[in-house]
């Protein structure tokens, strides 16, 4: 009787030391693999990992996300970073690292969309609005330089709503700057008629001293924000003189 039932107890023991919870040894291959920097397979592992226990492990949703784009599989990484965002999982870096996917994917409308949903769940997310900021000062560059004044001020604009005083200073510099020099642009082209046509030239000087308004009121506001920043002084003097 003793012999038997020490047979049962060892067999008990013997079956626990061997079972394992659904998914464990994929999470452990993924975490040695992680440990080794190599992270196509810690990905492949983590999302085995994943499926094992029907996506319930919120901290291992972001890592897999994670894991994909340092293995460059952005597809999976903006698949996988929505999920962590669903789960309002480190909500902000989820937010960044899935509008980061999108770039790399090359889908910057969903980027941008990425981007403004992330600022409204986190206002003020320092990485969010460099990432937001430095986009549309980009596509505001691009815009000016192909001469299209209205589509730069709109990216421009679109800075001035952040949190970021640096960026903030450089959108209204910008705009500053954009709306000063098409009103000097046009000053300028209009001398060449100013004695043959006063009517047209006064016209022409209306736009551009329109034009001057707007720059002023921009570089008063990055004034406020710099108030002994030199470029912001100097752009100030020469819209002032401009005026005159």
């Amino acid at each position: 009787m003793r012999k038997t039932v020490l047979l049962i107890l060892v067999s008990l023991l013997t079956g626990s030391l061997f079972a394992q919870d659904p998914g464990a040894a994929e999470k452990n291959a993924g975490n040695v693999a992680w440990k080794a920097k190599n992270y196509t397979e810690a990905f492949a592992n983590f999302e085995k990992y994943l499926k094992a226990v029907n996506y319930a492990d919120k901290a291992y949703i972001y890592n897999t996300a994670v894991a994909a784009t340092k293995s460059k599989n952005y597809a999976a990484a903006e698949k996988y970073f929505e999920m962590a965002i669903k789960n309002n999982y480190k909500i902000g870096s989820s937010y960044l690292g899935k509008a980061q996917a999108e770039e790399d994917l090359k889908k910057e409308g969903e980027m941008v969309t990425t981007l403004e949903e992330g600022l409204k769940a986190v206002p003020g997310n320092a990485k969010l609005e460099n990432m937001y900021g430095t986009y549309f000062l980009k596509k505001g560059v691009e815009a000016q330089k192909a001469n299209n004044l209205t589509t730069a001020a709109e990216n421009y604009t679109k800075i001035t709503t952040l949190y970021n005083k640096d960026l903030k200073i450089k959108a209204y510099m910008a705009l500053g700057s954009l709306y000063f020099n098409n009103g000097a642009s046009i000053l300028q082209k209009a001398t060449s008629f100013a004695n043959t046509d006063k009517e047209k030239y006064a016209a022409e000087k209306e736009k551009a001293t329109s034009d001057f308004g707007k720059a002023l009121g921009y570089v008063e506001q990055a004034k406020i924000l710099a108030p002994e920043n030199p470029d912001v002084k100097e752009l100030y003097a020469q819209i002032k003189a401009a005026m005159k």
